[in-house]
């Protein structure tokens, strides 16, 4: 039995009326758990991770690649928050300016609205005149934090310690020079024969299979003079360096390293009457918890063989989406796995 008998079929129709296309994490969500992918990609049930450790991640790959997109995506967190009743309170208001659409508006403008909030969750009713529930509301550090929301709208939220340990980090990954190396940091007007990308998006579309790929790749270097194009992610780890081979296995990494490598074969080498000639390299600049800085570079050898296991991954993908079965992952749903 399949998910679609389970939950009904409209959502599975709409979401197969376009072509899918797989990215790294949706992959690894298909084969951990094919109902969450269907919850996440199908039904768009979709929660967005706070977790500060991912937010840190994305702060400082924005830092260190993209620099001039931080304030754009980003908002640093006040220093103090109202309390709860007073935050909860603001943040109604905030709905309602957001459905104003007027940016002058200030919180002292939303008199009638703050007196009614407050009525209806019984706030400072004790206070005998108006005048005064108004005063415990419209303070310097409300107002602050309703400018903050105007500011904020749908930038990530950051922690100004996280902040600070990414300004470090980044710091320290420019100032090694097998990165510089890599990202190629300092590269001249003379240096015509390199071509830098960051934060590159690429999608394709997979011969034979009824979906494509995508991904958005940290960094990509492309030599002319020596055939090659270098792929460099960055990767921050909670454990030590000497524990990130064992990450790989464990996050499926491999998997990423694959997909970016058809990418961007797809996209500058296929075409070339010279494509034969030229190499692909992927290297993993690890950051770890110690904020050791250890750039690991994937072996043609190994590369060779997570390609071939990655055609095996594809192969299962291909089970689910065209069985329409989010039901349980691979094993379990073909009835391999006995005890």
């Amino acid at each position: 039995m399949n998910l679609q008998t389970l939950i009904g079929s409209e959502e599975l129709t709409q979401f197969y009326k376009n072509k899918f296309y797989f990215s790294y994490s949706s992959i690894n969500k298909l084969l951990f758990s094919p109902r969450s992918f269907y919850s996440h990609y199908v039904l768009n049930q979709r929660e967005d991770s706070i977790d500060p450790h991912l937010v840190g991640g994305r702060v400082l790959h924005c830092l260190l690649l993209e620099p001039e997109n931080f304030e754009k995506d980003f908002i640093l967190m006040p220093d103090k928050f109202p309390t709860d009743s007073n935050r909860i309170l603001i943040d109604n208001i905030f709905k309602n300016y957001l459905s104003i659409e007027n940016n002058a508006l200030l919180l002292e403008e939303f008199q009638k609205e703050i007196l009614t909030d407050l009525l209806n969750s019984n706030l400072y009713q004790t206070l005998k005149t108006d005048q005064q529930r108004l005063d415990k509301i419209l303070t310097d550090q409300n107002k602050n934090y309703f400018e903050f929301l105007k500011t904020k709208q749908d930038k990530a939220l950051v922690d100004p310690i996280i902040y600070a340990n990414c300004i470090e980090t980044v710091a320290m990954l420019k100032s090694n020079p097998d990165v510089r190396a890599l990202l190629y940091l300092d590269k001249e007007i003379s240096d015509d024969h390199i071509t830098v990308f960051n934060e590159l998006p690429l999608k394709h579309d997979v011969n034979n299979l009824p979906f494509g790929y995508k991904g958005i790749l940290d960094n990509v270097v492309i030599d002319t003079n020596s055939k090659t194009i270098f792929i460099n992610d960055l990767k921050t780890t909670g454990k030590g360096l000497l524990d990130f081979p064992d990450t790989v296995k464990y996050y499926k990494y491999w998997i990423q390293a694959c997909m970016y490598y058809h990418l961007v074969y797809e996209e500058y080498i296929k075409s070339m009457q010279d494509a034969k000639d030229w190499n692909i390299v992927i290297t993993f600049i690890v950051v770890d918890k110690y904020n050791q800085i250890y750039p690991f570079q994937v072996s043609q050898e190994s590369l060779a063989i997570w390609l071939k296991d990655f055609d095996n991954i594809i192969d299962i993908v291909k089970y689910h989406y065209e069985n329409k079965d989010f039901t349980l992952p691979y094993e379990l749903a073909i009835g391999n796995v006995k005890l």
